[in-house]
């Protein structure tokens, strides 16, 4: 390694004296092969000098995030008697050739009751899985009712979006109209008058109130709904 050096000049040197009274080209390819021998005797000391280029093994990897919990949507609310459901009778709003749903919010099985409006984003994008969880609940020996309670103020937006449904979304809707209706109604149900949506209510068989959820379902929610489902 040491010989490298004065190697390197007596060959720039003969290169030098060989391209005497030559052209400008041969100049400046002399020029560059200078260049390039002195980037190679700084590569040569650096690597003398003992230093290792950094590789993916000598750099440490960021750990890997725990996984969330699952939520505990109806923590501390199974335990409770609960409050009776309402019995008073809603209006009610279809989309054309739609199935209307009963007069009264019926009990005897498990009744999963969601607050929504038609102007409510959240309410309209978690519609499909609300279905899909009564789907699969069904599938798995859980009856359970899925019920639709609208909080329209304006009954023209409320068909309209009726109307307008695709699979997965509502076209079928109890209607608390705006009023002492739906003020009852929802006092009835232990909500404030103005609530923010959406909102889910599970009622059991015998028609207490056992869980109420305030916000949008997620996917990861599944199995703590059909465990409170499973609540005696």
């Amino acid at each position: 390694m040491g010989r490298l050096p004065a190697l390197t000049a007596v060959g720039l040197r003969v290169g030098l004296l060989a391209c005497a009274g030559w052209s400008t080209s041969c100049r400046d390819d002399a020029s560059q092969a200078a260049a390039r021998a002195a980037s190679r005797e700084r590569s040569e000391v650096v690597v003398a000098k003992g230093a290792v280029p950094e590789t993916k093994a000598s750099v440490a990897s960021a750990p890997l995030p725990a996984p969330a919990a699952p939520r505990k949507i109806c923590d501390g609310q199974l335990g409770k008697p609960g409050r009776d459901l309402t019995k008073k009778a809603l209006a009610r709003k279809f989309a054309p050739g739609a199935k209307g749903p009963s007069p009264t919010l019926s009990t005897g099985k498990w009744l999963w009751i969601n607050l929504w409006a038609a102007w409510c984003a959240p309410c309209k994008e978690e519609m499909p899985r609300l279905a899909g969880f009564a789907a699969r609940l069904a599938q798995a020996g859980q009856d359970v009712t899925l019920a639709f309670v609208s909080l329209d103020d304006d009954e023209r937006q409320l068909e309209q979006f009726l109307a307008a449904s695709g699979e997965g979304h509502a076209r079928a809707t109890y209607w608390l109209r705006d009023g002492r209706e739906r003020d009852d109604w929802l006092t009835a149900m232990g909500l404030p008058k103005a609530p923010d949506l959406p909102v889910q209510i599970l009622v059991d068989p015998r028609g207490k109130v056992r869980c109420t959820v305030h916000g949008a379902i997620e996917d990861g929610d599944f199995a703590e709904i059909a465990a409170a489902l499973a609540t005696p």
